[in-house]
């Protein structure tokens, strides 16, 4: 049963339902434009998910997109869609980068109401230098506000004083989190590398989560353009991979090709499981091997 999270305003009750998770990985220098392989993916394996057109039976959608270019960080939000017609997928595809992550949730109105007189879940894609991030969870540091709040400051004065300086001192719980996270890649002096190891990346989320003090439930992304790490518990997440290209009428044979793409689908609460399913804990995925998770 999903856990929701529900809020009373002008007479108007908004259940909103957890934050799903999507991570694209592809080694394509053109970018990835397999939409219709996306959009059924998304049908089946996002509970959550409206398609354009949807949002009009009593929901209204919020999302978050980033991606790494090169050494800069492209993140688009939109913390309230009220267009029915707006389309994820190609927010999703705008960017040809190599790694793209994105946070998205449908929040059903009940008694049907103005969307916009609710505030949105908060869905903000977190970046520093080359680095964006993002986690599905709320409160996931206390249940009170008083415990919240305590975390917060443990976690804040914990970061270098960079970290805090470019946003930490007055960061929220989803920035928080992910902030961590860099501060332990900076002290095993990762952070200043042109690009990360993918082991490096996998030994900070374990420290990042035992820090947290283990969640129950904890799913996070983090990317910097070339590596996306993972740290999976609770929910539902799976790997998919496109079907390769059609062969050549002509063609007698060709060899063996592997997947040069994969996408990553977080469902805070499937309606089913999957074969695709990915058991939890934490890896890693390069975009030389979109399809290879590696663990430690």
């Amino acid at each position: 049963m999903a856990r929701l999270v529900a809020s009373r305003r002008a007479g108007i009750i908004v259940s909103v339902e957890l934050v799903a998770l999507a991570a694209l990985v592809h080694a394509q220098p053109e970018g990835f434009n397999e939409a219709s392989w996306l959009g059924q993916m998304l049908a089946q394996h996002w509970s959550v998910h409206l398609a354009p057109g949807e949002a009009a039976t009593g929901r209204v959608r919020a999302w978050s997109v980033g991606g790494v270019q090169d050494n800069e960080t492209l993140v688009q939000a939109r913390p309230v869609v009220r267009d029915p017609r707006a389309d994820f997928l190609a927010d999703l595809l705008r960017a040809p980068t190599h790694t793209t992550l994105a946070a998205y949730a449908a929040m059903p109105l009940t008694p049907a109401g103005r969307a916009d007189n609710e505030s949105p879940p908060p869905l903000a894609m977190t970046r520093f230098q080359r680095w964006i991030g993002v986690h599905a969870e709320s409160q996931l540091l206390g249940g009170s506000n008083d415990e919240a709040t305590a975390s917060r400051a443990r976690l804040r004065g914990a970061l270098p004083e960079f970290l805090v300086r470019s946003g930490g001192a007055q960061a929220g719980e989803r920035e928080l989190v992910v902030l961590t996270f860099l501060a332990e890649l900076h002290a095993a002096g990762e952070l200043g590398k042109a690009y990360a190891a993918p082991a490096a990346v996998r030994k900070a989320l374990h420290v990042l989560d035992e820090r947290l003090g283990h969640p129950a439930r904890f799913n996070l992304m983090v990317s910097d353009g070339r590596t996306v790490g993972v740290l999976h518990r609770g929910g539902q997440l799976v790997s998919l991979t496109p079907p390769p290209p059609p062969r050549p009428a002509r063609a007698i044979s060709q060899p063996h090709q592997r997947p040069t793409a994969s996408l990553l689908l977080f469902d805070p609460h499937p309606t089913a499981s999957s074969d695709a399913a990915v058991p939890e804990g934490v890896f890693t995925v390069h975009v030389r091997q979109p399809a290879v998770h590696e663990r430690d």
